[in-house]
């Protein structure tokens, strides 16, 4: 006797977020910097730094400048949830500012997989090894990494912030507390209030382009440098120690969240 074939619902799943900040210490590294250097975000390392240069930066054949990104694997779908600069403004949580994110991929190379073995890697590399650019010296070579920026998200352009009422009806409305307790009391610099935004913009759904990706984030209104104790204290206080307000630690477990998504098809 032959079953009949029954249909499933597709059943997707999606990893463990993985958490992108800017690099250790960033708000002195970048403090007077023009703005035109983006902050970059990335992943921690096993001994929880967030570091801005690869750890095979120097190797042979290997830029001593070779930024860090964050190994992905080809062709998934991501998500990320970018948070909001939030800081405190006349005892509100406010946005001063509008950034600009932009996707910067990498493809590494085989030869460069099998040394990153020595580390954690999750993903393999898609490129053969190739030798190619030099730098000052024309007997020295190197690794060509082909990169490339798929797009700027302006995550402000979209969504709305409005408030969500979640309890006490359309009478006596409650606002509550969207971040779930993320950023309560962090974002306010310890500050205690009614209420919060939002604390994340809408999520942003995007195919994997390369073998490696870094978020960076820029503006590109307002003074020329970097200023963690004014105009860039959202930021600050987001992602630092809150240079523009009340002080306070860093908190490592916030930022840009980053999530594969799989499923399987109905069968």
């Amino acid at each position: 006797m032959t079953t009949p074939a029954t249909n499933s619902f597709p059943d997707p799943q999606a990893t463990i977020a993985a958490i992108l900040r800017p690099p250790d210490d960033f708000e002195s590294l970048y403090q007077g910097v023009a703005r035109s250097s983006p902050i970059p975000f990335v992943q921690a390392d096993g001994q929880d730094r967030f570091l801005p240069v690869d750890f095979q930066a120097g190797n042979p054949e290997m830029s001593e400048f070779l930024a860090r990104y964050v190994r992905v694997p080809i062709g998934a779908t991501m998500m990320l949830l970018i948070p909001r600069a939030l800081y405190l403004l006349a005892g509100e949580p406010a946005e001063g500012t509008d950034y600009l994110y932009e996707l910067r991929w990498r493809l590494r190379t085989q030869r460069d997989h099998n040394t990153s073995q020595e580390q954690f890697t999750p993903f393999p590399y898609s490129l053969e090894a190739r030798r190619g650019a030099y730098e000052d010296d024309p007997n020295v070579n190197r690794i060509l990494i082909p990169a490339w920026t798929s797009e700027v998200i302006d995550p402000a352009a979209v969504g709305n912030r409005q408030l969500p009422i979640i309890s006490g009806g359309a009478a006596d409305p409650q606002v509550g507390y969207a971040t779930q307790g993320l950023y309560v009391p962090a974002t306010v610099g310890g500050e205690t209030i009614g209420h919060s935004p939002n604390a994340y913009f809408p999520a942003v759904l995007r195919r994997v382009q390369g073998n490696e990706l870094s978020v960076v984030v820029y503006r590109e209104t307002g003074g020329s440098t970097w200023d963690f104790t004014a105009e860039d204290g959202g930021i600050s206080n987001v992602y630092g120690t809150n240079l523009s307000g009340v002080g306070h630690p860093v908190f490592k477990n916030v930022g840009i969240l980053l999530v594969f998504l799989t499923g399987s098809p109905a069968l």
